[in-house]
């Protein structure tokens, strides 16, 4: 990371979260989703002034993991729950910088998704936002943030995901933007959902639509993250491009590897991530030189990769995401803060 980006998360006196002050309740997996909570709403309070255009994105990506190390040292992969996102224009989702790639500078056209996930023993707070710097975009921005915040209204236990989609759809019925003289409907992506929150599982097997899909399976107590994409392309994404978002691929059975480096690499994954999403630049934060190992585990299928999505060329999307603790008792928006 460059000095000048060390210094100022210095100055922002950033410090490791002690879990003896987040035990406030008898629920102890509250208090640990509370410690992960407010370490990310730090993180985004720390790189807002890294926002604007000329901006590194490989500063931006080294504050939020540098920052994350320092608030949740010793938790596994000291904290990360899930690679920083930084999406940019057509691209929705699952893209951030790999080792020796050439950084990339924020333009003001741009229109950037910033997701990441902390955790706090596996209690995993996932949630992004977007930021541009033309006013033509406000209104894809202001679509889905409203509706996500719709769907953080209705979603209660034991009611169907089609239902909490049917309400988020009419939410995205209302709004339209102008581009280039021609006004058009702003679209949901179909293909990309909201989800439940295991424990050190990012998805927990629920996904969440933006439109009434038919599905009746009904939410449960426990952990979701709500999120919308809003785009001014088809509404559907695909993968393209370089993989540098990873899991490690359950029931890997006895195949053999055939190189000690590999076996080394793997064996980190296990150990450092466990069942949580990785990126190439954690695994080069314990290991230098590992990239070639990930890839070629990959392609073994040892670990599975989950490449960028892209919308049609050309097109802008936005998103905005929150997790939410639902109980009997009621819920709780975890990472909802002053910025969104």
């Amino acid at each position: 990371m460059p000095f000048v980006l060390l210094n100022e998360i210095e100055e922002m006196k950033i410090e490791f979260l002690d879990k003896k002050n987040y035990e406030t309740t008898a629920d102890t997996v509250l208090n640990d989703a509370l410690r992960a909570a407010d370490a990310h709403k730090r993180v985004r309070g720390g790189i807002q002034k890294l926002l604007k255009p000329g901006a590194s994105l490989l500063e931006i990506v080294s504050a939020v993991e540098d920052m994350t190390r320092i608030m949740l040292k010793g938790e596994k992969n000291n904290g990360i729950g899930f690679p920083c996102g930084i999406s940019i224009n057509d691209c929705a989702a699952h893209y951030t910088l790999n080792p020796g790639e050439k950084d990339i500078i924020l333009k003001e056209s741009d229109v950037l998704k910033i997701d990441f996930g902390v955790h706090s023993n596996g209690r995993i707070m996932d949630s992004a936002f977007t930021v541009c710097f033309d006013p033509k975009y406000e209104m894809l921005l202001k679509a889905t943030q409203e509706a996500t915040k719709r769907g953080l209204e209705v979603i209660g236990i034991d009611m169907m995901v089609s239902e909490i989609g049917r309400e988020i759809n009419e939410v995205f019925k209302s709004f339209e933007i102008t581009l280039n003289n021609k006004t058009m409907p702003i679209k949901a992506i179909w293909n990309l959902n909201g989800h439940s929150i295991n424990q050190y599982k990012i998805h927990g097997g629920i996904s969440i639509p933006p439109s009434n899909n038919g599905d009746c399976s009904r939410i449960s107590e426990g952990f979701c993250a709500v999120e919308t994409f809003a785009t001014t392309g088809r509404g559907e994404v695909h993968e393209k491009g370089e993989c540098s978002h990873y899991m490690l691929k359950e029931n890997i059975g006895n195949t053999k590897i055939y190189s000690a480096k590999n076996e080394k690499i793997l064996n980190l994954i296990k150990k450092e991530f466990g069942t949580l999403p990785f990126s190439p630049r954690h695994v080069e934060y314990y290991e230098k030189d590992s990239f070639p190992a990930i890839k070629l585990l990959s392609l073994r299928k040892f670990i599975e990769p989950h490449p960028p999505l892209f919308d049609s060329p050309g097109s802008h999307v936005a998103q905005f995401e929150h997790t939410i603790y639902l109980k009997e008792s009621g819920s709780t928006i975890m990472t909802d803060g002053n910025d969104y």
